[in-house]
């Protein structure tokens, strides 16, 4: 039978061209998680009016941030400025990050978790109706 869950063990190493010599190893979220994920970015449009929803917003998606990294990435070798490494399940850790290698590593975290992304997926769509 064909397996469906997703390989907690199975990661992909990524070499940071933001931070020469930088790198994370990344492994994909189970759909739980990407449930977990959505539910926490839409969270925040029920709430509140005017300003409040959008101060609601925006520290939403700083919850969706720390989430993604402290669940996405498992290796790393990033150091503060004292040289101690990075502890992305820390939210301060996160935000303090030059943003060219935090908007690089969001970007491998979305490439590997979004399916409707891959060739495969279109090619499964085409001719179906689907997009």
């Amino acid at each position: 039978m064909p397996r469906a869950v997703v390989d907690m063990g199975k990661t992909d190493k990524f070499d940071l061209k933001s931070c020469p010599g930088g790198f994370v190893v990344l492994r994909r979220m189970s759909y739980g998680e990407k449930l977990q994920r959505q539910t926490m970015s839409t969270e925040a449009s029920l709430r509140g009016e005017g300003r409040n929803q959008q101060m609601s917003l925006h520290m939403m998606n700083h919850r969706v941030t720390v989430f993604e990294f402290s669940h996405c990435i498992v290796e790393h070798n990033l150091e503060d400025e004292n040289g101690q490494q990075l502890k992305f399940g820390d939210e301060q850790d996160v935000f303090r990050l030059d943003p060219r290698v935090g908007d690089e590593i969001a970007g491998h975290i979305d490439d590997m978790n979004n399916f409707e992304d891959t060739d495969e997926a279109k090619n499964s769509n085409s001719g179906s109706g689907l997009q």
